[in-house]
């Protein structure tokens, strides 16, 4: 089985379970993956969107400017 054919069988069944975050997250989590997709996610994200986020989270902890 080639890794292609390895990883459409992967994405197959993830799309098959109708995978949350929650369970994507863990699954990341053991394969050791968090850290590094999260950076990905956030290097990649637009401008305005991580803005947002980050606003989000700053809120959420209560810290103030």
């Amino acid at each position: 089985m080639t890794e292609e054919t390895k990883i459409n069988h992967i994405i197959s069944v993830l799309k098959d379970m109708d995978v949350d975050g929650y369970t994507m997250q863990y699954i990341l989590e053991q394969v050791g993956m968090e850290e590094q997709m999260l950076r990905q996610l956030v290097m990649q994200a637009d401008n305005v969107y991580l803005r947002d986020l980050i606003k989000e989270k700053v809120e959420w902890l209560g810290i103030q400017d």
